[in-house]
């Protein structure tokens, strides 16, 4: 029987190449398979994937998948009012991570608000059953304020002109919005970023402070890589103009070790590879629901290189920020260590909504 290891490789062949579901399929446990799947944001895509090769999953299985469509097509609801909020009210905005994985969808619903001040909020969630999250103390330096929203499992996450995990990053968020497109899902509109900036965006995000990296992320970074008409020239002028070189090419130096590893080729072209700085960053290996990597001496490498950055560039207030960032680190892991589990949810009620959203008094 394949291990949990196993089973997250062949999850990334079977969702990069259009005949991996039969190597292999006979030596699945599908429990495993589903809790990988489930866990990494790819149960839609893995359903969809083996039904278009004619498979028929456990009743398990399949009664998850429904399960996650529901709470999918409530989080897209969501996302549906706050546009029309935002719009309503004149502030600019985009949700940066929302639909770079569908038709999965990730734990939360984030926004992006050009305003730094929390007093837009007031528009935005008006006319939502919604119930403000306490901030800590990273969440207070970085601008964002989180929400409950009742009848919907997905909480909505509110960026407030600033990014990163102390919000060191604080004019990309303007960058993001002036190259922002339009993308259609679902029959609804919504205003997401460019190819080039979200690539970026994922080497601010997916390691400082982060325990792994999820399939849906490295997913999300193949199928972009492979773009052909990637423009790879912008992306590292960018990524190097506001410090997040570095983080960029630290986790693309672990999707690249990935990819590898599964598909026996490299992804990354070697004059990317010339230009970024891929050494250096150590191993990585799938383990515990995902694929971690050295912890420290990841985030103390991106933690001086982007320090040096700031003094740099003369950005002192980012700088001070920066030197909050073990304090807060530390913070959230003990938080998480003495958090009390949630109770499960019961039985027949998941995701479903208490409420449909298209009731709470927005009008179409």
């Amino acid at each position: 029987m394949k291990t949990s290891a196993q089973h997250a490789q062949w999850l990334l062949r079977l969702l990069w190449e259009v005949d991996a579901a039969g190597s292999g399929l006979s030596d699945l446990d599908w429990d495993l398979l589903l809790d990988v799947a489930r866990s990494n944001g790819v149960l839609v895509r893995t359903a969809e994937r083996l039904a278009a090769q004619g498979l028929t999953v456990p009743d398990p299985f399949g009664a998850a998948v429904a399960q996650e469509r529901r709470r999918i097509r409530s989080a897209l609801e969501l996302m549906r009012h706050v546009s029309r909020a935002c719009e309503a009210h004149g502030t600019t905005f985009l949700f940066p991570k929302a639909l770079q994985d569908y038709p999965d969808f990730g734990d939360d619903v984030d926004l992006l608000v050009l305003p730094r001040s929390i007093r837009v909020d007031g528009g935005i969630i008006a006319a939502l059953p919604a119930t403000a999250v306490r901030r800590d103390l990273g969440e207070w330096f970085a601008g964002a304020t989180t929400y409950r929203v009742a009848g919907c499992p997905s909480p909505l996450d509110v960026q407030h002109g600033r990014l990163g995990m102390m919000g060191e990053y604080g004019t990309f968020p303007s960058v993001l919005i002036r190259h922002a497109q339009r993308s259609q899902v679902e029959g609804m509109e919504f205003v997401v970023p460019r190819p080039e900036d979200q690539l970026v965006l994922q080497g601010m995000q997916r390691i400082a402070g982060r325990l792994r990296i999820a399939l849906c992320d490295i997913l999300f970074t193949v199928s972009t890589v492979r773009r052909s008409e990637l423009d790879w020239d912008y992306v590292i002028a960018t990524a190097r103009q506001h410090g997040a070189l570095p983080g960029l090419s630290c986790y693309l130096s672990y999707v690249h070790e990935i990819y590898r590893d599964v598909c026996w080729r490299p992804l990354l072209p070697a004059a990317v590879c010339s230009s970024l700085m891929l050494r250096g960053w150590g191993r990585i290996e799938y383990r515990d629901g995902g694929y971690r990597f050295p912890l420290a001496r990841a985030n103390a490498r991106l933690y001086w290189h982007q320090f040096r950055h700031q003094i740099g560039v003369g950005d002192w207030a980012g700088a001070g920020r920066l030197c909050l960032m073990p304090i807060v680190v530390g913070a959230r892991l003990i938080g998480r260590l003495t958090r009390a589990p949630e109770p499960p949810a019961a039985p027949g009620h998941g995701v479903g909504l208490a409420k449909p959203l298209t009731h709470v008094g927005v009008s179409d």
